[in-house]
């Protein structure tokens, strides 16, 4: 796991600010379902697709079974769970390594300069913790669908509902070329499938397609986008002109201490000067299509909200790049819509995630927890 640069100062916190505006410029873009449609059309330059689908466990889903079943056609699975590390707590989905994010990268044919659009079967839920991991290895050409797989298919957009078993790598189109739409599932399945039903012949041909993926080097790793507990640790006691703003995207019971944690024996309650912002404040109210699903705000909309829980002065502070702002929620999922949200209303380089978040802050018992 990475240890999060420690930003002691708003003039150190600038000073980061100032040097990877040069190299994380780019914002992650979110894209319709029409805008992602048209783009995979595209002969050249077509992007990666991952469904990169997580549940929380209460939903009893199976977000890799599920992608079998039903998926954006030529889409690849990424699997949160498993291309992750875990803290020293126990809490999981943590950051990956550096060799964790390269080998699947790698096994599921993504390149250097892939243009990678990810999304979930919720609308807007884990998927921008995929978009923030490759943000954070230095891979800016990452986009989100916004609203997700069930925005998709509300709009009538194809799904491939065919099963990924035994798959030909050979098959060819009408026009000779190799079918692309084969190899996410491929790719997903010798990855994840415990027996993966593909015929051993054909593997060897398979791997000849896996990428050889490479970090651009230990300089493109954002490490001061990732707090730890240490670095939280120190935010909480540091003075009010100095301190990192720190929004929580848990539930607002949860936040106050009035609801329990899902995690059986985790107290809830906050960390001190730590504001809530529940991660539904930042997305639109819920569709009526069947599967219902959110989107994103717009960014006029998205100020509205970070002023109206900071206020006009810490806003623009955050907004301006003077004060840095961590986002943290129950194990760093949710979090990363906020971060995502930041992104759209314009904080770029200087909005971190807290990657083990409550889970593992609530589980030392050398924390502080407040309850309000």
């Amino acid at each position: 796991m990475f240890s999060a640069a420690r930003l002691r100062s708003p003039a150190l916190a600038r000073q980061f600010s100032m040097s990877t505006a040069r190299r994380s410029a780019r914002p992650v873009s979110l894209l319709t379902p029409k805008e992602l449609h048209d783009l995979v059309q595209q002969e050249d330059g077509a992007p990666v697709v991952l469904d990169a689908s997580w549940h929380m466990p209460a939903a009893k889903r199976l977000p890799f079974q599920e992608y079998r079943k039903k998926r954006i056609e030529g889409a690849a699975f990424w699997d949160v769970d498993q291309i992750a590390s875990t803290s020293d707590v126990g809490v999981p989905h943590n950051m990956p390594s550096v060799a964790q994010f390269e080998d699947a990268c790698s096994r599921l044919g993504i390149e250097r300069d892939s243009h990678v659009v990810v999304y979930d079967t919720v609308g807007v839920f884990s998927s921008p913790r995929t978009a923030f991991t490759f943000k954070h290895f230095g891979h800016d050409k990452v986009s989100v669908l916004d609203g997700g797989l069930p925005r998709w298919q509300a709009d009538g957009l194809p799904l491939d509902t065919t099963s990924p078993t035994n798959p030909n790598p050979h098959a060819v189109a009408e026009d000779g070329s190799a079918l692309r739409a084969l190899y996410g599932p491929i790719f997903s399945e010798l990855l994840y499938a415990h027996k993966p039903k593909v015929e051993s012949y054909f593997i060897a041909d398979i791997e000849e397609r896996f990428s050889d993926y490479k970090v651009a080097g230990v300089e493109a790793v954002r490490k001061e986008d990732l707090r730890q507990w240490e670095d939280m640790n120190r935010i909480i006691n540091e003075s009010d002109k100095e301190r990192e703003v720190i929004i929580d995207a848990r539930a607002a019971g949860r936040f106050h201490g009035t609801e329990p944690e899902p995690r059986e024996g985790l107290s809830s309650g906050h960390m001190p000067h730590s504001l809530s912002l529940p991660f539904q404040s930042v997305l639109t109210p819920e569709s009526s299509t069947t599967p219902p699903y959110r989107t994103m705000l717009s960014p006029d909309e998205l100020e509205k909200v970070f002023e109206g829980v900071m206020g006009r002065e810490m806003w623009h502070e955050v907004k301006s790049g003077k004060r840095g702002i961590v986002s943290t929620c129950g194990s760093g999922m949710t979090a990363s819509i906020l971060w995502l949200a930041l992104q759209r209303a314009g904080v770029i380089d200087n909005a971190a995630i807290y990657d083990e978040s409550w889970t593992g802050y609530a589980s030392r018992p050398e924390s502080v927890i407040e309850k309000s």
